[in-house]
């Protein structure tokens, strides 16, 4: 009798596919989430124990991507898991795993461009706007409008990647995919900058006298490039953190030297 994946069992990966990151170890990363994801769909399709104990195995891989793209490539997975299941003359399980392998960084980094990189930052300014002028649905835009998305991708993912499972890969290169990627990290940049620039206020008072004529510093600051203050903190941040320091000490260091610095007189 042939073993059929039905819909109920692709929803079944989409509920468990939040739990991706809910048990991490340095040798696998989201490995056993993984696993536990295909965990129901891998108890139908192999019976027989031997199988099963293969087939876990083969899903408790290292296994580290974007979490929302995780039910997609769940999605393929099983079409590829239900083919392997029907045909007991042939084991798919390398190339199960290879399509895992390759999947997942090419997402990652679709993911973390897009949504991260653009999604949110650009929900953020939005919001900090709202909530400057006062409005009360600030903060439920941060929180809505990207998880409702979050939950669209996750639910379509899995279906969507059980029906392409075949042809995904002449699909990934017939739409250009790494050059939306470049356009996504672009734009996600210009959001950040555009964030600092509007966001970080950070003025001197300082006037430098020569004889009968006063120079604001300010001034001359903002005639070499409006916002340069602001600019330089956040490189100098970045820089740090690039080197791997401790965010929290970063953070706690820059609001002791402005404390200091605005008792002195030097910004505000």
């Amino acid at each position: 009798m042939e073993k059929k994946v039905e819909k109920k069992d692709l929803r079944k990966i989409f509920w468990r596919s939040f739990c991706i990151q809910g048990s991490y170890s340095f040798e696998r990363m989201s490995g056993f989430g993984f696993c536990f994801g295909m965990l129901p769909l891998i108890n139908k399709l192999y019976p027989d124990k031997e199988e099963k104990r293969v087939a876990l195995k083969r899903h408790m891989e290292f296994f580290n991507s974007h979490s929302w793209f995780t039910s997609f490539i769940m999605g393929i997975v099983a079409s590829m898991e239900e083919k392997n299941a029907n045909d007991p003359n042939t084991d798919n399980g390398e190339a199960i795993s290879a399509i895992k392998s390759g999947l997942m960084g090419p997402l990652a980094g679709i993911g973390d461009s897009v949504f991260w990189g653009c999604l949110r930052p650009i929900c953020a300014g939005i919001a900090i706007s709202l909530a400057g002028s006062g409005n009360i649905f600030a903060p439920l835009l941060f929180v809505i409008v990207p998880n409702a998305l979050h939950f669209f991708i996750r639910y379509k993912g899995v279906f969507l990647g059980y029906d392409m499972a075949d042809n995904f890969m002449e699909s990934m290169e017939s739409f250009q995919i790494r050059k939306w990627m470049k356009v996504a990290t672009i734009l996600g940049l210009m959001v950040v900058g555009a964030l600092v620039a509007s966001w970080l206020n950070v003025t001197t008072p300082l006037v430098y006298t020569v004889e009968e004529s006063t120079i604001e510093i300010q001034s001359l600051l903002d005639g070499i490039m409006p916002g340069i203050l602001p600019l330089v903190i956040t490189l100098i941040l970045f820089k740090y953190v690039r080197k791997g320091k401790n965010v929290n000490m970063l953070m706690l260091i820059l609001v002791v030297v402005g404390f200091v610095l605005g008792l002195l007189g030097i910004i505000q």
